[in-house]
C-alpha cells in the first residue's frame, strides 16, 4: 500500500462518523460530505497510474459496479441517490486496496443492512387491536432504515479482513 492508497482511506476515516450520524438522523447523505470522496479517489487513481505506469482498472470497475448496482436498486425507492453516490466512492476506495475488498465491501454492507432490517422489523412489530389475531402484527410503511451506515461498516470490515488475512 502506498501513499496514494491512503488518500481515500484518510478521507473516509474523516467522514465516516459524520455520515453515519447524518444518515441515521435524516436519511440523507449530503453531497457536501460525499462528493469530495470522488476527488480523493481521482487523486489516488492518478497517483497510482503515474507511480506504477498502470491504469488502476480494478478500482474503476469496482466503483462503476457498486455505483451501477445501487443505481438499479434505487429506482425501486428502497435506496436513495446519496447511497448510490457513496457507493461509487466506496467502490473506488475498495478497488484501490484490491479485489477482495472490492467484492466483500458491498457483500458485508448488504449482510449488515439486512440483519439490521430484521432487528428493526422484529422490534417495530405492532399489535393492532382492530384486526384478527392472524393479521394483527404489522410493520408500518414509515419504518425506514438508512443504508449508508451499513455501507460504511461493510467497507471498513472488508478492509480490516483484507489487511488481516493478507499479512
Amino acid at each position: 500500500m502506498t501513499l496514494w492508497h491512503i488518500i481515500p482511506l484518510a478521507y473516509l476515516a474523516v467522514v465516516t462518523i459524520p455520515l453515519v450520524r447524518i444518515d441515521w438522523r435524516t436519511h440523507r447523505l449530503p453531497n457536501a460530505w460525499v462528493m469530495p470522496g470522488y476527488a480523493a479517489i481521482a487523486i489516488a487513481w492518478i497517483g497510482v497510474w503515474i507511480s506504477t505506469g498502470e491504469y488502476p482498472l480494478i478500482p474503476a470497475i469496482s466503483a462503476a459496479g457498486y455505483f451501477g448496482f445501487l443505481l438499479i436498486f434505487s429506482y425501486g425507492g428502497g435506496m436513495g441517490m446519496g447511497d448510490v453516490k457513496l457507493a461509487g466512492v466506496l467502490g473506488g476506495a475498495a478497488g484501490l486496496i484490491g479485489a477482495p475488498t472490492a467484492i466483500l465491501s458491498p457483500v458485508f454492507a448488504f449482510i449488515f443492512g439486512g440483519l439490521a432490517s430484521l432487528v428493526v422489523l422484529v422490534i417495530t412489530l405492532r399489535r393492532r387491536k382492530d384486526l384478527p389475531f392472524s393479521q394483527a402484527w404489522a410493520v408500518t410503511k414509515e419504518t425506514r432504515i438508512p443504508f449508508g451506515p451499513f455501507m460504511l461498516l461493510g467497507f471498513w470490515v472488508a478492509l480490516a479482513l483484507t489487511v488481516l488475512f493478507a499479512s
